[in-house]
């Protein structure tokens, strides 16, 4: 076999290399180029590609109408890198073809922000004179959406931008305290806002823009990665302009009256929605700190109190259910009564021996009365009577720190606890049940647990609606129509009827007087005076009590019947509450 001469096999050795090293080239490449390219792309995004979230919008709350009570206004803050406004002498690309002087870019800004340009061009030169590697200052704080994004629109390399939304309450103290409101970290902290925060809140974006060498955006890079997807709405129960006047009304009295505190609240007596939950002096979501810190909370949901002789419907209610009296049913009442060793109690004003009946019972508001002929029941029976009526458990609203006030069972009752639940002491609730009960009164006996949320309407319109507790049968139609007969006859035969009276209208309800606990196992020297009624008596629709809280000028029911005549004026006008059919027919109230 001949050999290679020498220069032919260099030749030949040159030609395998170059051969061996395409082949490795080749298999690099592709590697490099398919099977790691989706790895490496990665990587590299991630060296040059900047995250930006995107951040959504708290939703709204609104009233039954759709009024805003709370909404997000869209704010952002506008910010510079100054080191980088004055790299490659103060010019970018913005596109292939158009390149941007500072000085340019911040004539554009100023025509949006409202700034001249001197005015930024000082930002970025006392930034960098301080610092001269400054990478960040402020142009313009709080600006609105549409600044945003006509600045966005700009695609100025060196121009970023922060979220600096705030929640806004429109009405102000309206409502305050049941909206309630979030801190300034934007989390919630009480009320509405708190209880329907996962309805309220949103799902944040992102986006992402590369950045060059020199850590300044790329034009054109920026790229959605995940839409934000903003809260939705909550819409209550309440009427906005209803509660307003119900918060004056309450104000009125406790301001007058020289009290401590001050409750309203009107429900619908049809369907358990609370219509207005009004206390006095409501925190102002807007500039929380200005109010007390007792005053921020729901206090209508989380301050239960002995309520006293408005409790003694609810006994008289049971009697009539039970069959164990009628609204005739006769009673020699004494001004005191001693039923038991160490048991005693009498009525808050002197009088002799009263041949009352049930009816007349009810009108003078007598706790011997009512305790001599709700002896008549059994414990245990008077006590599913008060569960029945929602006393001693939370209601089905939802609101944050809510009590369920006290009911204790019948087996620790003491012998005196016994009868004094009769006449509504011994035992607390929050205006709410006590609304709650009387509306079981006004509906035919049936108690719809009440309600303040109507639901959520979503970022894209679907709405899931609130689904409220089961109704309750707490009585009969039947003895629901004379107790309501007895109330009637209260407001207006009682000694509150001048007072109470609105004319075209039939009224109904009981005061109630109550002392209450000074928390070392005494009671207080002064009271809490309410008054729970409903309208129009043909026809109830609308329940309403009023509460106001050891008043020092005038001691008496009466401060609480006339923040109450005040709101059912209220709900006449704003419900366009027609004048009512028939007339009172008066009661046999002595025998």
């Amino acid at each position: 076999m001949p050999k290679l001469r020498p220069l032919a096999a260099r030749r030949l050795i040159a030609l395998a290399v170059i051969l061996i090293g395409a082949v490795v080239f080749t298999v690099r490449l592709v590697d490099l180029q398919v099977v790691q390219a989706p790895q490496l792309n990665a990587e590299a995004l991630d060296k040059r590609g900047v995250p930006v979230t995107i951040p959504s919008l708290r939703g709204d709350i609104v009233d039954r109408n759709g009024v805003v009570l709370a909404t997000t206004d869209e704010r952002y803050d506008v910010q510079l890198s100054p080191k980088n406004v004055r790299l490659n002498d103060g010019k970018f690309w913005r596109t292939a073809e158009k390149q941007v002087t500072a000085e340019e870019a911040f004539a554009e800004i100023g025509a949006i922000t409202g700034q001249q340009p001197e005015e930024i061009a000082k930002i970025v030169d006392d930034a960098l004179a301080e610092n001269p590697k400054s990478d960040f200052a402020y142009v313009k704080r709080s600006v609105d959406l549409t600044a945003l994004n006509a600045l966005k629109k700009l695609d100025i390399p060196w121009l970023t931008f922060d979220v600096n939304n705030q929640r806004v309450y429109p009405n102000g103290a309206v409502a305050g305290s049941v909206v309630g409101f979030v801190g300034s970290d934007g989390q919630p902290q009480a009320g509405v806002e708190l209880s329907q925060d996962e309805c309220l809140v949103g799902v944040d974006g992102e986006e992402t823009y590369e950045k060059g060498a020199d850590g300044v955006r790329l034009p054109g890079s920026v790229v959605v990665t995940k839409t934000a997807e903003n809260g939705g709405t909550v819409q209550l129960t309440i009427d906005r302009d209803l509660q307003y006047e119900a918060q004056q009304a309450i104000n009125r009295q406790v301001e007058a009256e020289n009290a401590e505190y001050g409750l309203l609240t009107v429900m619908d007596a049809k369907t358990g929605e609370l219509l207005a939950i009004a206390e006095d002096h409501s925190v102002d979501p807007n500039d929380v700190d200005a109010t007390p810190a007792d005053k921020r909370e729901a206090r209508s949901f989380t301050y239960p109190y002995e309520p006293g002789s408005t409790f003694k419907t609810l006994t008289a209610a049971a009697l009539l259910d039970q069959g164990a009296a009628t609204i005739n049913t006769p009673n020699l009442t004494p001004f005191r009564w001693d039923p038991e060793p160490g048991v005693t109690f009498a009525d808050s004003d002197f009088h002799g021996d009263m041949p009352w009946t049930l009816s007349g019972i009810i009108v003078n508001s007598s706790n011997v009365g009512i305790s001599m002929l709700g002896s008549r029941l059994d414990e245990q029976t008077r006590y599913d009577y008060l569960t029945k009526f929602g006393i001693g458990e939370e209601t089905s609203t939802g609101m944050p720190l809510e009590s369920s006030g006290t009911l204790y069972e019948p087996q620790d009752w003491d012998r005196q606890t016994s009868y004094n639940t009769m006449f509504g002491q011994g035992l607390s609730s929050t205006i709410i049940q006590t609304a709650s009960a009387y509306q079981a009164i006004a509906n035919n006996g049936e108690r719809i647990p009440p309600t303040l949320v109507k639901g959520c309407v979503d970022a894209n319109g679907e709405v899931t609606e609130r689904k409220g507790e089961d109704p309750v049968r707490v009585i009969s139609p039947e003895a629901a129509a004379d107790t309501r007969k007895m109330l009637e006859a209260m407001a207006t035969e009682g000694w509150i009827a001048e007072d109470i009276g609105i004319g075209g209208y039939r009224l109904g309800g009981k005061t109630g007087t109550a002392e209450q606990s000074d928390g070392e196992g005494g009671y207080r020297s002064d009271y809490v005076y309410s008054y729970a009624g409903m309208l129009p008596m043909d026809d109830p629709q609308y329940v309403v009590v009023a509460t106001v809280a050891y008043p020092k000028a005038n001691r008496s029911s009466i401060v609480a019947v006339r923040a109450w005549r005040d709101a059912a004026e209220a709900v006449i006008r704003t419900f366009h509450v027609p004048p009512s059919n028939g007339a009172y027919e008066p009661l046999q109230l002595t025998y």
